[in-house]
């Protein structure tokens, strides 16, 4: 089995195939693939739409929409397909369903899946209006052109005004298709990552006692064999007397060694003014009088090894016993130990702000002056008798709404969508309708505002100011929830509003995915609030509000 990684790499090579051109070889690419996600097989089914295998394109499209039904694109794709194949109804269809799959937008872009093209609607109504023609439905090939007139975007869509010329001709005209390089592409990050990159680099040999060593990597501590251990002990034990460079000397001949001042050398013999040197592992003569001779500090260490004087040796006494701890005093007894003082017993919530007092049914120890009293803890003098803490002052009150601290007010509309403005706390009835009518875009004499008393499901009407007073009462952690209603479509907002308040029962649990989900378990009862979509609805349930998928309740039966 294919790993991942492979995946990976033959998905990159297909896509750069099909840049190049060489749509077989991406072909192969995609197709060695194991186990093909949606989007390797749309690009399986574009690349054979590129070699003109118009059957095998539709196959593969199909998969892609067992896949993910929801891929409008790929709706788009097969129906091309079974048009190009002549199989004209197929092919309505999937245009029909890729224009629903758009939810009434303009466009869907899906460069953030890594397909780098916007599926627009007019295209799709374009190539649906086409089909029209050849079925011989001309008045739906017109309605289908100018609707999609109406929604084009872009410059290249100019070919919607020449076909609605080639219709009124009875021509017919050239379908819109996708560009054969247009495929799901892998992430640039994760391709980057598939290759092992060495952030360390490789080590270097800058020097080693060993020659011609450039192993950098690691190993055990071996012992260094015969050859080795003889150069190494000639390396470290030098034959000569040590001797500093006091003057440069550049050779004149090639028995002569060039040095420099500050160098040490090792002097064998010495004859008529020259000595013989080593120097960097090199024999030859030196001029006696730029060399002045130096204290030779090295010591012998075992064995006749020259040790560096620098490196103490290593210690050969015993180390010291540890310190013996003296133990602890004897402990008195309990009648001769200092007194401890009692912590007081803290109070319940009935007598939180009272003072403490002395324990039901016991007295107090009498105290007598000069004596010593006997206490839960030992004797004390009486002088020095504990003392009733005060009385604790009462925890502050948690503040109050002030008029200016903002309020966040949600506002749901009728329409199944919600706002949220800022306002100031007590603002006025006509304050807030002019906010909201702003916020909504709407007139202000056509908004009404609505909420709810604690307890109740009903929404009461705000028609005035000390109604407004009762609204600003119940908000709770800076948050106020109203309902905006619109007095002109009234008999709708009935009919709304009798579905908004329903209640259905969940069949299931549902955990909440995002931040605006509404968790439940199963068996909660859920109240209707609006309608989303017809695959997701809005409710309330235990104290939350949020969004949940309409396939895990049912309606509530008292």
């Amino acid at each position: 089995m294919a790993t991942l990684k492979e995946n990976l790499r033959l998905w990159d090579e297909g896509v750069a195939a099909c840049d190049r051109g060489e749509f077989r070889t991406a072909l192969e690419k995609f197709t060695g693939i194991q186990d093909p996600s949606a989007k390797i097989l749309f690009n399986i089914g574009t690349v054979q739409m590129a070699l003109g295998q118009v059957q095998p394109a539709a196959k593969s499209f199909s998969s892609t929409l067992e896949k993910d039904e929801h891929l409008s694109v790929a709706y788009f794709q097969r129906g091309l397909a079974n048009f190009k194949c002549g199989r004209d109804q197929e092919g309505l269809r999937d245009f029909q369903e890729s224009y629903q799959r758009l939810r009434r937008n303009a466009l869907i872009d899906y460069k953030q899946l890594g397909l780098r093209y916007k599926l627009c609607a007019c295209e799709v109504l374009y190539n649906t209006a086409l089909v029209h023609f050849k079925l011989g439905q001309t008045a739906q090939c017109k309605e289908m052109l100018l609707e999609a007139q109406k929604v084009k975007i872009e410059p290249r869509h100019n070919v919607i005004d020449k076909a609605l010329e080639c219709l009124d001709r009875h021509q017919t005209f050239q379908p819109i298709e996708m560009p054969s390089n247009v495929l799901f592409r892998p992430a640039t990050s994760i391709i980057q990552n598939l290759e092992k990159k060495d952030y360390l680099g490789k080590a270097k040999v800058v020097s080693s006692i060993t020659d011609r060593d450039d192993f950098s990597g690691f190993e055990p501590l071996r012992r260094p064999k015969e050859s080795q251990a003889k150069s190494l002990d000639a390396a470290l034990r030098p034959e000569g007397t040590p001797h500093r460079v006091v003057r440069d000397h550049a050779p004149n001949s090639a028995e002569e060694l060039e040095v420099r001042v500050g160098n040490m050398v090792f002097v064998a013999a010495q004859e008529e003014g020259w000595c013989s040197v080593s120097f960097n592992n090199k024999i030859g003569l030196v001029p006696a009088v730029c060399l002045e001779e130096v204290e030779d500090k090295r010591g012998k260490g075992e064995e006749g090894r020259i040790r560096d004087s620098k490196v103490p040796e290593p210690p050969r006494s015993k180390p010291p016993q540890p310190p013996v701890r003296p133990s602890p005093p004897a402990r008195l007894p309990p009648m001769l130990m200092p007194p401890k003082k009692a912590l007081p017993t803290p109070p319940d919530e009935d007598s939180a702000f009272l003072p403490p007092s002395a324990p039901p049914n016991r007295a107090p120890p009498p105290l007598v002056r000069g004596s010593l009293a006997q206490g839960d803890n030992g004797f004390y003098d009486n002088e020095e008798a504990p003392i009733s803490p005060p009385a604790r002052p009462p925890p502050p009150r948690p503040p109050s709404l002030s008029a200016d601290m903002p309020v966040v007010v949600k506002v749901h509309h009728t329409d199944s969508y919600t706002v949220a403005i800022r306002s100031k706390s007590g603002a006025t009835l006509r304050d807030l309708t002019v906010m909201v009518a702003n916020k909504f875009e709407m007139a202000e004499d056509v908004v009404t505002l609505w909420y709810k008393k604690e307890g109740e499901e009903e929404m009461t009407e705000i028609v005035k100011d000390e109604d407004m007073r009762e609204v600003w009462a119940t908000v709770r952690e800076g948050q106020l929830t109203l309902w905006l209603k619109d007095r002109k479509d009234d008999q709708e907002s009935v009919s709304a509003m009798s579905m908004q308040f329903s209640k259905v029962v969940a069949l299931h649990d549902y955990e909440a995915s995002e931040p605006g989900d509404l968790g439940f378990m199963e068996g909660d009862v859920i109240t209707i609030m609006s309608q989303v979509n017809e695959d997701w609805l809005e409710g309330r349930s235990r104290g939350n509000v949020g969004i949940f998928p309409a396939g895990y309740v049912k309606p509530w039966d008292k």
